[in-house]
C-alpha cells in the first residue's frame, strides 16, 4: 500500500471508480442547468459540479462529462445517493436516468476521463489518504458546507441563471465567510469533534488519519484563527497547517507552515 501511495504522490498511476449516471431525454440540458452549480453552455470536457441545498449548502457531487445523448455523471460519493438527489426534483421534466456499468478513471495527474474497465488502477483503499494529502475533495468531508467555506467555489459559476441554492450563491458573492478548511498536525491524538482555542470554539474536526507522515486531518475552523495555532479537541491537539498540504509534508522537505 506505501508503494502505491508513493506512486500516487508522484502522479502516476490512476484510480478506477466503477458506477457512472447518464441523464438523457428532451429536457436532459435545462434539468441538469436547473440543478448543478456549473453552466452547461461552457463545459467543453470533464468538470467537477456541485448539488446544492435551498441553503447553499453541497448535498451531492460529481464530475460531468459531456454524453452525445446527454450527459454522465461520475458521482464523488454513492451512485444512489446522486441519483437520489436528483430524481427528488424531477416532477414533469422529461429526462431519464440510467446506471451504466462504466468507470471514471481519476488519474494521479489530476486528469480524469470515462472507461469501460478499471483494471490496473491503484487500490481505492489508497485513495482517501491519497486525496486528504493531497487535497482532492471527498464528499463526506464537503457535505453540509458552503463551496466557499471548503474551497470549492471555483466550481460555481456565478450568472448562469437560477439553479437550487443560488438564490444563497447570489447573496454571498463577493463575500467572505467565517470558516475554511485548514490541515490538521496531530500533536497529541483525539477523537473528530468541535476544536477550541484557548477555551473557545473555532471549529470542527472533519477527518482524522494515520499516514506514514504522523497524525494527520482536515478541519473547519474560523478564518481569524491564524495557521500555526495549537487547538484542542475531542481530546487531542492538533497544529494548524495551510491545507492543501505542501508537499514538503511527505517528500521529506521541512514544511514552511
Amino acid at each position: 500500500m506505501e508503494e502505491a501511495l508513493r506512486m500516487a504522490l508522484r502522479g502516476e498511476g490512476f484510480f478506477a471508480f466503477p458506477g457512472l449516471l447518464l441523464l438523457k431525454g428532451p429536457d436532459a440540458f435545462s434539468f441538469l442547468q436547473g440543478q448543478g452549480t456549473r453552466d452547461l453552455r461552457r463545459l467543453e470536457g470533464p468538470g467537477g459540479v456541485l448539488f446544492l441545498n435551498h441553503r447553499g449548502q453541497i448535498e451531492e457531487a460529481a464530475t460531468l462529462f459531456p454524453h452525445p445523448e446527454g450527459f454522465l455523471l461520475a458521482p464523488w460519493g454513492a451512485l444512489k445517493g446522486l441519483r437520489a438527489r436528483l430524481e427528488r426534483y424531477i416532477v414533469f421534466d422529461q429526462v431519464v436516468l440510467e446506471e451504466l456499468p462504466l468507470y471514471r478513471l481519476l488519474h494521479a495527474d489530476g486528469r480524469e476521463e470515462v472507461a469501460e474497465r478499471g483494471e490496473g488502477g491503484l487500490p481505492l483503499e489508497v485513495f482517501p489518504l491519497y486525496a486528504l494529502l493531497k487535497g482532492v475533495p471527498l464528499l463526506e468531508d464537503i457535505r453540509g458546507e458552503l463551496p466557499q467555506s471548503v474551497g470549492l467555489l471555483h466550481l460555481v459559476d456565478y450568472g448562469k441563471g437560477c439553479y437550487v441554492g443560488q438564490e444563497i450563491m447570489a447573496r454571498t458573492e463577493g463575500k467572505e465567510v467565517p470558516y475554511r478548511l485548514v490541515g490538521l498536525k496531530g500533536l497529541k491524538a483525539g477523537e473528530v469533534g468541535e476544536l477550541f482555542l484557548e477555551g473557545r470554539r473555532v471549529g470542527e474536526i472533519k477527518r482524522l488519519q494515520r499516514t506514514p507522515f504522523g497524525l494527520l486531518g482536515l478541519g473547519l475552523v474560523r478564518r481569524e484563527v491564524p495557521l500555526g495555532s495549537v487547538v484542542t479537541g475531542g481530546g487531542g491537539e492538533y497544529r494548524l497547517l495551510r491545507y492543501p498540504f505542501e508537499e514538503g509534508l511527505w517528500s521529506g522537505q521541512r514544511s514552511s507552515a
